[in-house]
């Protein structure tokens, strides 16, 4: 790492502590249901900053909200594709779905998550696209070669809504390592 990656480094670190300390590290960066996200991200070999970071640009750690779409719950999941990772993880397709259940909700949204970073080779920029538009659009965009499979930032991303998703879950991620150490 170069002089100047350093200092933007320090700069960086510098910001983040002036802004947590101005705002309060739980209103940027809140933790709850901990000992699910742990739990769920090493059950799926996830990191539990990622599933946090999700959680966090989803729906700010409300496990209540529903999108104008239609997404529920904490990691904001469509009901249809929550009764398909319910079938598809081995947990049947129960009728007691509840996406407002905590521990439901990021159950069911780590493993999706882990489905996509293998669908798409553990290449998290391509993950999260599709967790954010769906494997389909993600899919279309590789087909069309307007995103390739080695993508390394979200820059390329057709939609700006994903752009804009996969870099606040990128950005989250690192202040989650940072701030609570959950790695």
């Amino acid at each position: 790492m170069g002089t100047r990656q350093r200092r933007l480094r320090a700069l960086l670190g510098l910001a983040l502590i002036l802004l947590v300390a101005v705002v309060g590290v739980d209103s940027m960066v809140p933790v709850r249901y901990t000992a699910i996200v742990r739990q769920e991200a090493h059950q799926r070999r996830l990191e539990p900053a990622l599933v946090a970071a999700v959680i966090r640009v989803e729906s700010s750690y409300r496990p209540t909200v529903t999108s104008s779409r239609g997404a529920v719950g904490l990691m904001q999941l469509m009901p249809a594709t929550a009764r398909w990772v319910q079938k598809e993880s081995g947990n049947g397709s129960s009728p007691s779905l509840n996406l407002t259940d905590p521990r439901q909700n990021i159950a069911l949204g780590a493993w999706y998550l882990s489905y996509l970073l293998a669908r798409y080779h553990h290449n998290l920029i391509l993950a999260l696209a599709a967790y954010n538009s769906g494997p389909s659009v993600t899919d279309g965009w590789l087909r069309q070669d307007r995103l390739r499979w080695n993508v390394q930032s979200g820059v390329d991303i057709p939609y700006p809504e994903t752009r804009s998703f996969v870099a606040r879950v990128l950005w989250y991620q690192r202040l989650y390592r940072l701030v609570y150490g959950i790695a």
